[in-house]
């Protein structure tokens, strides 16, 4: 059986932007600035797995440049985790180390750093699996 000779399959293909990104002449997101933009900041968990018992965000937002915080009780029911998206993307429970907590809105990347220190968290500790096998156990 002949082996089938295809137009891209298999071959290499030049990138078309190649020139543009290596000169530095391709714009991107950083590159973006947009008079009265905002800078956007995420709080992130220390913890593997946990309950957030209780969320302080009253100074942080009274710090001046602070626009907005959202947190589990006031943002909108966005869902990722995959697709089908099913864990909301700010909720009561964090999963995993890096997991977001609180989202500022802030005039300034400064000014927003400064109202994720003022964010006061007290978190429950929930057990957390660190193993496949132990994860199927029937008890887990």
């Amino acid at each position: 059986m002949a082996k089938k000779e295809y137009r891209y399959i298999g071959k290499s293909t030049p990138r078309k932007d190649a020139f543009d990104i290596v000169t530095g002449r391709t714009k991107f997101i950083n590159d973006l600035s947009v008079s009265n933009m905002l800078c956007g900041k995420v709080l992130r968990s220390p913890h593997p797995h946990a309950l957030i018992k209780s969320i302080d965000t009253a100074e942080a937002l009274r710090l001046p440049g602070v626009k907005a915080v959202l947190t589990y009780k006031n943002a909108p029911d966005w869902k990722g985790g995959g697709v089908p998206f099913h864990v909301r993307v700010l909720d009561s429970r964090v999963r995993y180390v890096g997991d977001a907590v609180a989202l500022v809105a802030a005039e300034t990347e400064e000014i927003g750093e400064e109202a994720l220190r003022l964010i006061k968290v007290e978190y429950e500790l929930l057990p957390a699996v660190y193993d496949v096998e132990e994860a199927m156990r029937p008890d887990a």
